[in-house]
């Protein structure tokens, strides 16, 4: 509350959370009173959400919430606890009812908190549930002990180690990643920004556009240029999706799309909602690098662990790129090389910094 988002007086701050981090909803309300803000708690329970999913038509979820809108308008400030309690959820919801609820949540929030630079921070402690274990086969004591040390890396080492990777990166034109499972993708950054999220909002990162951030952090992460990425990329890290894990997943790329898509039956379910989606979905979307040394692969933020490249598609305007699609997804890659312009930044899986 004081150090991520930087809370004063003056700001309106909604804090979305569900009934198992009820307490650190209040937890943070208090401390958002003891310096003078003011707090709103807007509570979400998995049963709401499966009963709007069931519910309400394809054409309601995409038309934005007049409350979610009302909020952000509101706001300056927002905490999000993390997501449902059981992810079991979200199984027996059809692609196309997926697709539509994103972009009708993404036209209620996105575009209104861009323009009024609201700070937010996303806590991934909250996911952290037995059920969610469960569901995608992980220890939950090992899950718990590894997102605490994770969440507790400074700050500090995030952001100096993400700032000389961005200094590479932000000068770079041509990157290759490459991995001994056959992955080959050669795209160019030439000049888009690069974003360090270290977990902390500050006047840099507003300055630069950057008003989003989580705990744990840890990542450095571009948009290419959308029309330059040719190569194949296989992904070699289980990615959870909508309560079932992603073990095999393929994208080939040819002239800046996406021509084709193949893997196991939980790919090509979330095809089947990126083919419900709209303009720019087929783009090259995101390259991220992870930087944080306590953070491991095999959970939920494989992206932030040291040295591992994740590869995302569709919208990717939060990064400074050009694409529009309310639709996004990243996988990563445990074991790859990175080269920018030649130059080993990874390699495999190991990150590279003088």
């Amino acid at each position: 509350m004081r150090n991520c988002l930087r809370i004063k007086p003056e700001d309106n701050v909604t804090v979305f959370f569900y009934p198992h981090t009820l307490a650190l909803a209040e937890d943070i309300a208090t401390e958002c009173f003891k310096v003078g803000a003011d707090a709103l708690l807007n509570l979400y329970t998995d049963a709401y959400y499966a009963a709007y999913m069931k519910h309400l038509s394809e054409e309601s979820l995409r038309r934005p919430s007049v409350f979610c809108r009302g909020l952000t308008e509101l706001s300056t400030a927002e905490f999000w606890l993390g997501a449902c309690y059981d992810p079991a959820v979200f199984r027996n919801i059809p692609p196309g009812k997926m697709a539509a609820n994103e972009e009708g949540e993404a036209a209620a929030h996105w575009p209104l908190a861009r323009e009024r630079k609201i700070r937010s921070l996303f806590v991934g402690m909250g996911q952290v549930t037995r059920p969610r274990a469960k569901a995608y086969g992980f220890s939950f004591p090992a899950w718990e002990r590894m997102m605490r040390v994770a969440s507790s890396v400074s700050p500090a080492k995030l952001a100096a180690d993400g700032k000389r990777l961005a200094a590479v990166l932000g000068t770079a034109d041509r990157v290759r990643v490459t991995a001994g499972n056959g992955t080959d993708l050669e795209f160019s950054v030439k000049g888009r920004p690069v974003f360090v999220h270290d977990g902390v909002v500050d006047d840099e990162d507003i300055a630069h556009g950057s008003y989003d951030a989580g705990v744990p952090a840890g990542e450095v992460s571009l948009a290419p240029l959308e029309t330059s990425v040719n190569g194949s990329v296989l992904f070699d890290a289980p990615q959870p999706s909508a309560g079932r894990l992603i073990r095999r997943l393929r994208w080939d790329f040819s002239d800046g799309r996406l021509t084709s898509w193949t893997g196991d039956a939980v790919a090509l379910r979330l095809k089947a909602q990126w083919d419900k989606a709209g303009e720019d979905k087929e783009r090259l979307g995101s390259l991220t690098i992870g930087v944080n040394p306590k953070a491991q692969t095999g959970f939920l933020i494989d992206h932030l662990t040291r040295g591992a490249v994740t590869i995302g598609i569709g919208g990717n305007e939060d990064q400074g790129g050009a694409s529009k699609s309310r639709f996004f997804h990243g996988q990563t890659l445990q074991a790859a090389t990175v080269e920018v312009d030649g130059k080993p930044i990874v390699e495999k899986g190991k990150l590279l910094l003088a």
